[in-house]
């Protein structure tokens, strides 16, 4: 049982994943109860998003891409990443925080903390208020993935 907590927590800190993979894997897989799949990803999920927006606020994002461009595949990835991401912040922008976390609470692919963190980076949001916009997203978001993964038999009409 501790192990399969630890298993989930550590799924939910991993970017494009995040909570849409560790929640099933933990009910399905793993056989957590659906109440502790979902609080011990939230967990996960939001300390490494705690961590993320603070680093990137010490370390400034320009300085980020500089040193990501030196690797050659990684800088490639990172730079997309980047541009991909500041093309979405310019939608949230005027939404300020409440759109950072409406951003985070559709679960789809890069829709995730890991993105709203560099969102908030390039649109210079106080890390605090970016911390917390990006948890009430994650409860959503980990609240919509949580009813679908119970629910999931339901849908195929078992």
């Amino acid at each position: 049982m501790v192990n399969n907590i630890f298993y989930t927590i550590f799924m939910s800190m991993f970017p494009v994943g995040e909570l849409r993979t560790s929640i099933p894997i933990a009910i399905h897989i793993l056989d957590l109860d659906w109440g502790y799949a979902f609080f011990y990803s939230l967990i996960g999920n939001s300390l490494i998003t705690l961590l993320l927006v603070y680093l990137i606020d010490f370390l400034k994002i320009e300085r980020i891409k500089d040193f990501f461009a030196k690797i050659p595949i990684v800088g490639f990835v990172f730079v997309k990443w980047k541009n991909s991401s500041s093309r979405k912040s310019k939608k949230i922008e005027k939404w300020g925080y409440l759109g950072l976390m409406l951003f985070v609470s559709i679960p789809l692919p890069i829709t995730g903390a890991w993105t709203a963190v560099l969102i908030a980076a390039i649109l210079e949001f106080k890390p605090l208020k970016s911390f917390i916009s990006i948890t009430f997203g994650l409860m959503v978001s980990g609240s919509i993935i949580t009813y679908l993964s119970v629910n999931f038999p339901t849908f195929l009409g078992y």
